[in-house]
């Protein structure tokens, strides 16, 4: 039998060895089963995108917009305040209704805290077959 400090295989080569196997198997396990992909927000179909997006950081004075589907009209409130047609930026290819505040508007600045805006929508060719609205909140620093 060959001596202690010449033998290859000890009783802590072979646990430290199987550890590193254990932990290296964890490491593969935890990379293989994290998901990134974002939580799919549930958003009725008329409705595409919205931003800001639901509860990120925003300026007082951020434009807040919704894009819906060609097929659908829309109206946009904020924290309970209807914004009139006339101060609404709507781009007709997109089908796009946005609203930035600023002096002379409906609101000229967005409060600190949270704030919600809600796109009440219908269908445009056949008013009231469809309705619906959609309601997303985010925070204003």
């Amino acid at each position: 039998m060959p001596p202690a400090a010449a033998r290859i295989f000890t009783f802590r080569r072979v646990v430290s060895s199987v550890l590193l196997v254990v932990a290296f198997g964890g490491l593969v396990v935890a990379f293989i089963m994290h998901d990134d992909t974002p939580n799919p927000r549930l958003r009725p179909r008329a409705v595409g995108t919205v931003s800001p997006e639901p509860g990120s950081l925003q300026l007082r004075q951020t434009e807040i917009f919704v894009e819906l589907d060609p097929a659908y009209t829309g109206s946009l409130t904020i924290n309970g305040t209807v914004i009139p047609n006339d101060q609404l930026d709507v781009i007709e290819g997109l089908n796009r209704y946005s609203f930035t505040p600023a002096d002379g508007k409906e609101i000229d600045e967005l409060p600190p805290g949270r704030t919600c805006a809600v796109i009440a929508f219908d269908q445009a060719v056949n008013p009231g077959a469809d309705p619906g609205s959609f309601r997303w909140c985010f925070n204003v620093s």
